[in-house]
């Protein structure tokens, strides 16, 4: 089951992400990961986990 994490995403992305388990969020490097949302929309990975319909 993929586990929630409080919002992060890449300085260099377009989306944020809301899952651990998330696999584009996993690839982004330490140096470049920020906390919230960053006015960014939710990674399509992550809507799919939300939905059910992806484990991640």
């Amino acid at each position: 089951m993929a586990r929630v994490s409080s919002p992060y995403y890449s300085k260099e992305g377009s989306v944020y992400h809301i899952f651990s388990d998330c696999s584009a969020g996993k690839s982004i490097k330490r140096s470049l990961k920020v906390a919230g949302r960053g006015n960014k929309k939710l990674c399509g990975a992550c809507k799919g986990i939300k939905a059910g319909k992806r484990t991640r």
